[in-house]
């Protein structure tokens, strides 16, 4: 594959702890394809900057956009080395797949990661809590007023240096609101597609919310109403008895790689994990009982956050009813602290975890 870069730019400088997603990298990788293509990919590293484009464009109109969300670290070693790779890669083509889009093979979409990342490696910020997040993202290009699918796409790795996701990171628990009203997905719909369109249906919802104080929404099914599903942008676990709980995959849910990797290596802190239905009811009853001490949400972006109030509404015009969590959460801080340690290659992961994008 035939990757040509431009003259290196500055480094951008930043402060601690940046407002997340608003300090851009100075490059982007660029790469045109045609949805039928499936060899001879060339792409560019060029300056980061604003792009071309015919207000006709499909993407524009029928949401023929998907993306990915990763995290590139400086190792303890002073190596850099991107998170779970594999996994985005896959789930990439998955999505792809879903929106009627081209696939990019596995290792011609790692290798763009590797020439970005290890072109653009002084961008990735050395102090604690901080990445270079990734935008690997796709978009349809053909300039038409007809759905369907579009013929010509471009393919971009854009860059962004980050630090906590909330404000306050873990040290301040998060709020989050349920009402059975909101639906983000539903069975045969794109819920666990990374798709600019899964994440359209939550922006309401989100706006609401945070106009009434809390940070994210916690969605429940939208057949009953009743199972809980996940955040807006992330995964949601309880801890119940000490035990690690997330809602099974049901087609309406994002495989979440920190969801993944928390349920793969929660065993070896010897913590107990396991997928399951879990019902509103059933964790709201928990909490009151003391039965579940903790509530976490997770995501390539937030990490883990544990979360200090769930508030309930049935509608937007019912009374909110606040349920409190215990306000000390160690199994959410044990497994942050694991998670933090194994993106930076302090504790070795049970499988080779970590994308190491040095000199070939």
């Amino acid at each position: 594959m035939d990757i040509t870069t431009c003259k290196p730019l500055p480094k951008v400088k930043y402060q601690i702890d940046p407002k997340f997603g608003t300090v851009f990298a100075p490059h982007m990788l660029r790469m045109h394809l045609n949805l039928d293509q499936t060899t001879n990919f060339k792409a560019e590293i060029v300056p980061f900057r604003s792009e071309l484009f015919s207000p006709a464009t499909v993407v524009f109109h029928y949401g023929q956009a998907i993306f990915e969300g990763m995290k590139a670290f400086v190792q303890t070693d002073n190596s850099v080395a991107v998170f779970r790779a594999d996994l985005h890669a896959k789930r990439f083509a998955y999505s792809s797949q879903k929106m009627s889009m081209p696939i990019i093979p596995e290792d011609i979409f790692l290798k763009c990661i590797h020439k970005y990342v290890f072109f653009e490696q002084e961008s990735v910020p050395p102090e604690v809590n901080h990445a270079l997040y990734l935008r690997p993202l796709m978009i349809g290009r053909d300039e038409i007023f007809k759905v369907g699918q579009s013929k010509l796409y471009t393919f971009y790795v854009l860059g962004c240096i980050v630090g906590n996701y909330f404000p306050g990171g873990a040290v301040k628990a998060a709020k989050v609101l349920v009402n059975r009203q909101f639906v983000r997905a539903f069975p045969g719909g794109l819920g666990d597609a990374k798709t600019a369109a899964n994440y359209a249906m939550s922006l309401s919802p989100q706006s609401y919310a945070e106009k009434l104080g809390y940070n994210q929404v916690l969605y429940l099914d939208a057949m009953e109403h009743e199972w809980v599903d996940e955040l807006g942008g992330m995964n949601f676990f309880i801890v119940k008895n000490g035990e690690l709980l997330t809602p099974q995959l049901n087609g309406c849910i994002l495989n979440g790689v920190t969801r993944r990797s928390i349920l793969e290596y929660s065993s070896h802190l010897g913590i107990k994990a396991r997928e399951e239905k879990l019902s509103w009811t059933g964790i709201r009853k928990g909490i009151q009982s003391g039965e579940i001490t903790e509530a976490f949400a997770c995501g390539t972006a937030a990490v883990v956050q544990p979360l200090g109030e769930i508030a309930f509404q049935e509608t937007t015009t019912s009374p909110l009813e606040k349920i409190n969590l215990p306000p000390s959460y160690p199994v959410s801080l044990k497994i942050l602290e694991a998670v933090k340690s194994l993106q930076r290659g302090a504790i070795k992961a049970p499988g080779d975890w970590l994308f190491h994008c040095g000199p070939t």
